[in-house]
């Protein structure tokens, strides 16, 4: 047994680690998913108020996280265009620039298209939604409209109006707004926009790697259709890929660099579910490896749920009236029955999300 461990057993461990970044990193769409949204237009923020308190570096880390994980939900079903807003000096509250119009998806181009420093003074979603407006209007099928900022708007203008009329104008236009920064008044404006463009609101501190937007994208961009499609479950169990302990150990953070990437993007991909989705609930059923008594065991399994509980909690918010807490025996079994009792996967926390 101990040597076919050592054969298998790395293989194993990573196995979870390798079928995550196959999904996030390198998957086709399959044939039944469809195109949902042709055309993709990201407004993202370049004024001066990005200057502050590293906002620009946060924004452009998100773009990062952004770009990885389009190719990924989009599989060549989408156009996406780069626009950014903001006013240069002496140009007037109906300055915005066209960074990247709307085409077949190019992550190269996306990405150096981006510039890497604030161009503008002052912002004005106004001036950059109505320019947003019309390119959409150019193009055929439904459109999202993606805007990243602080939200803020220094002309007089009110650009939770100007979001009404696109989707007025342009019924399959929706648009998603993420704040960057904690600004009152770019709170107000871009739930408002939100609201008003059929759209989402979120907070950019809510995603944390590619797999967060990855999450966002396949949930709002891409719907299964076709014959073979399976039916959409209302009133199941979504199950995600367990958390993975080390030895003697109730952090969910790994001293494995692979392990630890693995939990936290599933981590990410949950609590982005669990706010996309206010009346869902999520069950963790803790697990130990049954080296100790079973008194023991079960304490640990309960720590180890209780810590992927609070973790969702203090860095996502998450409530705890919305988590259901349970420590399983020693010797349930382990998801594979290639994992002897005694590796890593049955120091482990299992999740499932219903609704």
């Amino acid at each position: 047994m101990r040597s076919a461990w050592r054969l298998v057993g790395p293989l194993i461990l990573i196995l979870p680690v390798i079928m995550l970044y196959t999904d996030l990193c390198g998957r086709r769409a399959f044939g039944d998913d469809c195109k949902k949204v042709p055309n993709i237009l990201v407004l993202f923020d370049a004024s001066g108020f990005m200057k502050e308190k590293d906002h620009y570096e946060t924004l452009l880390k998100q773009m990062e996280f952004f770009e990885k994980a389009i190719p990924l939900t989009a599989d060549g079903f989408f156009n996406i265009g780069l626009r950014h807003y903001g006013l240069k000096v002496g140009m007037g509250c109906d300055s915005t620039e066209s960074i990247l119009a709307i085409q077949p998806w190019d992550p190269e181009r996306f990405i150096n298209s981006f510039p890497r420093t604030v161009s503008y003074g002052t912002s004005a979603i106004a001036a950059g939604l109505r320019a947003a407006g019309d390119e959409i209007a150019s193009v055929n099928g439904k459109s999202i409209i993606v805007l990243i900022g602080g939200g803020m708007e220094s002309c007089k203008a009110d650009p939770i109006k100007i979001a009404e009329q696109i989707c007025q104008n342009n019924p399959d236009v929706e648009i998603h707004t993420f704040q960057v920064g904690n600004s009152q008044d770019g709170l107000y404006f871009l739930k408002g926009i939100a609201q008003k463009g059929r759209g989402t609101y979120h907070r950019v501190a809510e995603i944390s790697s590619p797999a967060g937007w990855h999450a966002w994208m396949k949930q709002y961009w891409v719907k299964p259709c076709g014959p073979s499609a399976p039916t959409p479950v209302t009133g199941g169990a979504t199950p995600l890929s367990p958390i993975l302990f080390d030895f003697n150990s109730s952090s969910v953070v790994s001293k494995d660099p692979t392990t630890n990437a693995a939990n936290r993007a599933t981590i990410d991909v949950l609590a982005l579910s669990l706010k996309q989705n206010p009346r869902s609930r999520v069950t963790l059923r803790g697990f130990a490896d049954g080296r100790g008594k079973p008194d023991q065991n079960l304490a640990v399994a309960r720590k180890r749920a209780d810590a992927v509980a609070q973790f969702l909690t203090s860095m996502y918010g998450i409530p705890r009236s919305r988590m259901s807490i349970q420590a399983m025996p020693a010797t349930m079994p382990a998801p594979t029955a290639l994992y002897p009792q005694d590796d890593r996967m049955s120091r482990r926390v299992e999740i499932e999300l219903s609704q």
